[in-house]
């Protein structure tokens, strides 16, 4: 009947055969059994598949509230119904806050009433993966919606925005925080979006490290608010706008009241605060230790752990002895617009006959600016050829 995984835990081996003999009755197909909750969790480690999983309650060494608990943090897509002989109000409440469960059986339990909650129980199962595939989807593409339209509206803050997430996936793994790593990167991502609401000349100004009106420093300062704003509807990224919000706090002595400082300040923030501060030294062309050598001038602005993680894993490392910066010469090749393709990274910047920036080097290549690059060089706006790296 089903293709899907059940787990079925008790310590009696009688009550085990029971309960799967009335499963196989109903044409179940997939079902596993384990006799403690430590066989149990071993088994759904090596099952990624599983979608129901049913546990007695009085159990030597974990009981099922305990076990359902632990699945629960773990593997919060795992339908759970916890299943006993006794029950009393404070169990019951135990169960429903710390194991969080869909169903609560009492022995004796008749097979009608078992098989209807385990179908109930695939059910629910088959709603939270899709609720879960469907927001999965919708994030994925508002977040490619933003991307595509830094993309076309900054290319050099989206070349900059590729380098920080790279930056940030290294870091993130060096912290020791590699279940916060996809958030890490995506701030980094996003860190600069805010950018798409300042005028373009202003953004140019900037990254020329022109003099800037004090108007214009303004401007540019708003961008992490600007940048906070647009994301934090977003489901599931409110972590990330709080972030990118609370990007450029500095660590000690912050002197506006109304911000965090030390480790009231996000991780995550503190994260982009490193990262980004060396990524604009970098595009000033001082080299990495060079860069890390004038932050350390201002070393109260930062995390001293991040800073010291940073450099001792990222610059350091010797798995990190060949970082490059941007600009640094690789092997390149030269093609017509009509055949690039996706994936392909610049290596020049593609400007216009005018020398406006359409496409900054670095960039990694993709369906839109494919499409951009296609349409400028149809309407003869850019010369060709462009470059790419020679090993794709």
């Amino acid at each position: 009947m089903s293709a899907k995984s059940i787990l079925l835990v008790d310590d009696e081996v009688k009550v085990l055969y029971s309960l799967s003999r009335s499963l196989s009755e109903e044409e179940f197909d997939d079902i596993k059994t384990a006799k403690s909750g430590q066989e149990a969790l071993d088994i759904i480690k090596n099952s990624p598949g599983l979608a129901l999983i049913v546990s007695d309650y009085h159990m030597p060494g974990m009981n099922g509230i305990e076990l359902l608990a632990q699945v629960g943090k773990s593997y919060p897509n795992i339908t759970r119904i916890l299943l006993t002989g006794a029950a009393d109000l404070e169990m019951t409440i135990d169960a429903v806050n710390r194991g969080n469960i869909f169903r609560f059986l009492i022995k004796p339990c008749s097979s009608e009433v078992f098989i209807t909650a385990i179908k109930d129980g695939l059910r629910q199962n088959e709603l939270i993966n899709a609720e879960r595939e469907l927001l999965i989807k919708t994030l994925s593409g508002s977040i490619k919606v933003m991307i595509d339209i830094l993309a076309v509206l900054s290319p050099g803050i989206f070349a900059q925005a590729g380098r920080l997430r790279n930056l940030a996936g290294d870091l993130a793994v060096a912290l020791d925080l590699k279940d916060q790593a996809w958030e890490i990167e995506l701030s980094a991502l996003l860190s600069q979006i805010g950018a798409v609401t300042i005028p373009r000349n202003i953004l140019d100004k900037w990254q020329r490290s022109a003099v800037l009106e004090e108007s214009e420093i303004k401007l540019i300062r708003s961008i992490p608010r600007m940048g906070k704003l647009l994301i934090k509807n977003i489901p599931r990224l409110e972590n990330i706008a709080e972030a990118v919000g609370y990007q450029n706090c500095v660590y000690s002595n912050q002197t506006a009241i109304d911000l965090p400082v030390g480790n009231q300040i996000p991780i995550m923030a503190r994260i982009l605060k490193v990262i980004i501060d060396f990524e604009r030294l970098i595009e000033k062309s001082y080299k990495p230790l060079e860069a890390y050598q004038i932050m350390l001038q201002h070393e109260a602005d930062y995390d001293p752990m991040i800073m010291a993680t940073f450099n001792l894993k990222i610059l350091h490392n010797e798995s990190k002895s060949t970082y490059t910066v941007s600009g640094s010469m690789k092997g390149e090749k030269a093609i017509f617009v009509e055949g690039i393709k996706l994936g392909m990274v610049l290596t020049r910047d593609v400007n216009d006959k005018h020398g406006l920036l359409i496409v900054a080097k670095d960039t990694v290549i993709n369906d839109v600016l494919v499409f951009q690059l296609i349409n400028y060089s149809r309407s003869q706006v850019i010369s060709e050829p462009v470059y790419v790296e020679s090993d794709f």
